[in-house]
């Protein structure tokens, strides 16, 4: 069972959720809306990479998975830091955890 693609899939809703829920942040916190749209990129970047490497992750999923599992990471230490962390944040580290370890569990 594939968890990479289901992890990443989750992800990319969850943030696409996110920014459509605050559409003013775009205008009034530019850098935070961008950051959002980054991180939506970066997971949906993973399920399509995923998607075509279905029996064994390549070197592009690996990194990626990487890349959004330590990118999620520092959110949430950012998150905690400012006392600001929200159940959202917790759970996008857990799916890049659990998106990272599949990759690697596969390789």
């Amino acid at each position: 069972m594939q968890l990479t693609n289901g992890a990443a899939v989750a992800g990319a809703a969850d943030t696409a959720v996110f920014l459509a829920q605050r559409p003013q942040m775009f205008r009034q916190a530019r850098g935070r809306a961008l950051g959002s749209a980054g991180f939506g990129a970066l997971w949906l970047a993973l399920a399509a990479s995923s998607t075509a490497q279905r029996r064994r992750p390549g070197a592009a999923t690996l990194a990626l998975a990487g890349v959004v599992a330590a990118a999620n990471g520092a959110m949430l230490a950012v998150h905690l830091r400012h006392k600001i962390a929200s159940p959202r944040v917790f759970a996008a580290a857990a799916l890049s955890g659990v998106a990272l370890a599949d990759a690697l569990r596969r390789r």
